[in-house]
């Protein structure tokens, strides 16, 4: 294996994991603004219905 094969191999490799963090980083923001959103439009919907009585 010459020297050119090995630095492709790992240009590969690191543009791999780079976008492989990237996108499990996305995914983990998804997940908390969704959590976000669904407990707030939750608490607004007990502070609705607690207003009604």
């Amino acid at each position: 294996m010459d020297l050119a094969y090995q630095a492709l191999l790992l240009l590969i490799l690191n543009i791999s994991i780079s976008v492989l963090g990237a996108i499990v980083g996305l995914l983990l923001l998804y997940v908390v603004i969704r959590q976000g959103v669904f407990h707030g439009l939750r608490a607004h919907t007990r502070w609705i219905d607690d207003g009604k009585g």
